[in-house]
């Protein structure tokens, strides 16, 4: 990179922005141009900071272990012009997360001997740099900064989905996070604004549907891509993206037990002449598939295809219509209700 890219990232980083142009040049002349290949493990849980990092190119995972059941797992993702770790580098205390770039990366890096001697003898960058963690303690600079969230994106088989959904809507980012296939092609997309998700879309399936789609069976070796939006989707019904987490979970969780019970393209067929249902499973849902099977006898995964609701949910109706004895299916399956078993 040229010596005046460096000091445009400087002052396109929110954490510097506002700065003094002096100070900035000095900051690139003082920082090291670093390039990180896959994997590469910026920090880990434990150890003393050794340097102050601005994101220039790829996608920093963060991860922190919550309990020891559930070790480290992914909590926030950095992007290009995102500093890393500029508050333990002033303090000197351990790290607590793990810090990677699952795809590689650059930084500008400042080890912490090279900033702390520089922060002693500049008095306008050490003001600036405790104002703008002042501020981050306020909580003023809660949203993904422009420059940040454009960049924001990698494969899925690096990223954990649902962590980079809950980190896109806490930070109250105005945009829309797309999925794409293996091809490139559109497979979904969240739109967000204001801590909440509004339209959502994947493939033919839209809203509640389209979101179970996408968070339960993401598509394999496929891509994502934050982009910040000026205005919001005005035209959706915006809510909150917990309970639609926590439901995709469940799901999905449900969905592996019955599918690896039951094949895709096990035959199934209606029991008798007429529906009677007096189950709990959306009622409309399990119509559509009753009517599909009247027409054409075939497996879960064809009904998955051609019905317009997720392939979670079209699994767990043909779960409870077979426990239900209104449908059968053609070979010796043992269909088990997991939630009864407790498991």
């Amino acid at each position: 990179m040229l010596f005046d890219d460096l000091v445009r990232a400087i002052r396109e980083s929110p954490f510097f922005h506002g700065m003094s142009h002096d100070e900035q040049v000095a900051l690139a002349r003082l920082g090291s141009l670093d390039r990180h290949p896959p994997g590469s493990v910026l920090f880990r849980p434990g150890q003393l900071p050794a340097a102050l990092y601005l994101v220039l190119h790829g996608v920093v995972e963060i991860c922190r272990q919550e309990s020891s059941e559930l070790g480290l797992r992914p909590v926030a993702y950095l992007g290009p012009g995102s500093t890393v770790s500029e508050s333990k580098v002033i303090t000197g205390t351990a790290m607590s997360s793990l810090a990677q770039f699952p795809e590689g990366g650059v930084t500008l890096t400042w080890p912490r001997p090279v900033l702390l001697r520089h922060l002693y003898s500049s008095r306008d960058l050490a003001l600036h740099y405790l104002q703008s963690l002042a501020r981050r303690l306020e909580g003023t600079i809660a949203n993904l900064g422009a420059h940040e969230g454009s960049n924001l994106g990698g494969r899925l088989e690096h990223f954990d989905l649902p962590a980079i959904l809950q980190m896109v809507v806490d930070s109250g980012a105005t945009g829309v996070l797309e999925i794409a296939d293996a091809e490139g092609e559109d497979f979904g997309a969240i739109h967000t604004r204001d801590r909440m998700i509004g339209r959502i879309h994947c493939r033919n399936l839209s809203g509640r549907e389209a979101f179970l789609e996408i968070l339960s069976f993401p598509p394999p070796r496929g891509s994502f891509r934050f982009s910040n939006l000026a205005a919001g989707d005005d035209g959706a019904d915006f809510q909150p993206v917990q309970p639609l987490l926590m439901e995709a979970a469940r799901i999905q969780d449900e969905f592996a037990h019955f599918a690896a019970t039951v094949s895709h393209d096990a035959y199934l067929q209606p029991a008798s002449r007429q529906l009677v249902w007096h189950g709990d499973r959306n009622t409309e849902l399990v119509e559509q598939v009753w009517h599909q099977l009247c027409i054409e006898p075939c497996g879960w995964g064809l009904l998955a295809e051609v019905l317009p609701f997720s392939r979670g949910q079209i699994g767990l109706a043909v779960r409870d219509m077979l426990l239900a004895g209104v449908i059968t299916v053609d070979r010796g399956y043992r269909v088990g209700d997991r939630r009864a078993s407790g498991a």
